[in-house]
């Protein structure tokens, strides 16, 4: 897996490939609490998905996008958000997701600092970009007429090593720092914690995150992998705090991933769950008593936005200590000292994250790509 791609030899995006053969008609993704003036479909199936993005993938390249080139995403939460990322990478480019709430000095300076060759977008924020945009609902006639062709990576020259995302935290200055992700990084993650979520294509997982927020990666393509329904928020319906619990249990969502700060302020029964996927923020020992019961499967996972969203998972029982568990298969966590080797089991120290799922660094920030990057002096 650490050496895999997520265009694949075929090719595969993150999986998506596979899951259109086993589910073509599954759908892959619904809008819920869709707004009338912005949703033109609300829902799309593995087989429509599949041709939406190579449609996309080919308009991109006749816009002279290739392999290793950037391009921002500023759309608000719907379909075509998805269909960008999918054809983005098809292409071989690395896609640089910004939030449609964004200020626009925020994305400006992304933008420059990314190096972005391209901004997708909307009419209502195209004409404030520095740089060339494709805009999705002035552009619908020229991507509907694109022959959704195969493209693959002997078109592309796509390798395991380039990068598929750039997502900016803020960082403690006040400067947002842009972290590398790579097709390597990103398809290990998804294989890896696949394999402990157990989820299923029958399951509706619940996309509530921005696409600037890390969690918004584990949320799709762990959906996507195995073919489930993946339900996607609305602007309105992101903004509800505890109150998108009703919609979510109308929907029949099966699996949320969620920040337990969130959670602690649900009231609505939710009959349906069967995971919760807890992360972002440390859970208190009284959100799990309060959740638990039989049938409903409770999980806490830690990791940084440098080592591909998460790094450790642990089973939570009403009762027991909530940690932060152990790796993800694949994965390395030690807790060391200053010198970076390990300390004795109960002293304190550093957690430091190893293997396939550490990213390439920074953006343009060499200095802190090799303080925060580091080669611990054990095996």
């Amino acid at each position: 897996p650490a050496s895999g791609n997520l265009l694949g030899p075929s090719p595969r995006v993150w999986g998506l490939r596979p899951s259109r053969r086993r589910t073509p008609t599954r759908t892959a993704l619904r809008i819920l609490d869709p707004e009338p003036d912005r949703a033109r479909r609300t829902e799309i199936s593995y087989d429509e998905l599949h041709s939406r993005a190579l449609q996309f993938a080919h308009h991109l390249t006749a816009l002279g996008v290739a392999r290793g080139d950037r391009v921002v995403i500023c759309l608000p939460r719907g379909l075509d958000q998805y269909m960008a990322i999918l054809g983005i990478l098809w292409v071989g480019g690395c896609y640089v997701p910004v939030d449609w709430s964004y200020p626009q000095d925020r994305i400006d300076y992304i933008i420059e600092d990314s190096g972005a060759r391209l901004v997708v977008t909307e009419r209502e924020r195209a004409g404030a970009m520095p740089i060339a945009t494709l805009v999705v609902d002035e552009e619908l006639g020229e991507l509907a007429a694109q022959v959704p062709s195969l493209i693959t990576r002997e078109h592309t020259g796509a390798q395991p090593d380039d990068l598929a995302y750039i997502i900016y935290t803020s960082g403690t200055t006040g400067r947002p720092k842009g972290v590398m992700i790579t097709h390597a990084n990103a398809c290990h993650l998804v294989r890896s914690e696949c394999a402990i979520l157990a989820m299923e294509p029958e399951d509706r997982v619940f996309g509530g995150f921005s696409l600037a927020f890390d969690m918004s990666v584990e949320t799709m393509w762990s959906a996507f992998f195995v073919g489930a329904t993946l339900l996607v928020a609305s602007e309105t319906l992101a903004k509800a705090g505890p109150d998108m619990a009703g919609p979510l249990a109308e929907a029949g969502v099966t699996v949320w991933h969620v920040v337990p700060s969130l959670l602690s302020l649900v009231e609505h029964e939710m009959p349906g769950l069967r995971l919760l996927n807890l992360g972002g923020e440390a859970c208190p020992p009284d959100l799990v008593a309060r959740w638990a019961k039989p049938g409903l499967r409770l999980l806490n996972t830690y990791g940084p936005t440098e080592t591909t969203v998460t790094a450790t998972w642990t089973e939570l029982q009403p009762g027991q200590r909530v940690t932060i568990g152990r790796p993800l298969p694949g994965y390395s966590a030690w807790i060391v000292d200053e010198s970076l080797w390990p300390v004795p089991a109960g002293a304190e120290g550093e957690l430091v994250i190893g293997g396939p799922g550490v990213g390439r660094g920074y953006v343009g920030r060499p200095d802190l790509t090799e303080a925060k990057f580091v080669t611990t002096p054990f095996n």
